[in-house]
């Protein structure tokens, strides 16, 4: 669990960037609610190893987006937006010198947009076999040449 000068920090850091230019390319309403993705994010990505928002890495980042902010329940709006979000503010605090390869984290974190739609959404998906089923009329796989009906499906 991170302290609470940490949490605090991370809070002001996202305040930051919502009233900073970097945060235009956002709607009003995904920058009024930001601030909650914003620190979920980031405490999330910190608790993961128990480290501070400095040592964080792209395994952190992929756990705190995918397990953590996409359960989130969020506005339309700002669950598509998340992702993105979550990467502009990494790449202004590298930006800010708050944050060492923030670019870089930045860049994975938009790279995770679909894997995040995918798993707000909550549904599972869908299982598909890799190959095409075998009929009862085709030849048997075991390769003997007989017919799969009178060989390998009987068992």
């Amino acid at each position: 669990m991170i302290g609470p000068y940490t949490r605090e920090t991370i809070e002001n850091w996202a305040a930051d960037f919502l009233h900073s230019d970097a945060a235009r390319e956002f709607t009003p309403d995904v920058v009024q609610a930001g601030g909650e993705v914003l620190t979920a994010f980031m405490a999330a990505a910190c608790e993961a190893r128990g480290v501070e928002p400095a040592d964080i890495e792209e395994a952190d980042v992929r756990g705190a987006l995918l397990e953590h902010v996409a359960r989130l329940k969020l506005p339309p709006a700002l669950q598509r937006e998340a992702p993105g979000l979550c990467g502009a503010w990494l790449a202004w605090l590298e930006g800010e010198g708050r944050l060492g390869g923030g670019r870089m984290l930045g860049a994975f974190t938009r790279a995770l947009r679909e894997s995040f739609a995918e798993r707000a959404s909550g549904k599972p998906k869908p299982f598909t076999r890799p190959g095409s089923a075998i009929n009862r009329n085709d030849p048997c796989p075991c390769g003997s040449g007989r017919k799969y009906k009178k060989c390998c499906m009987g068992g």
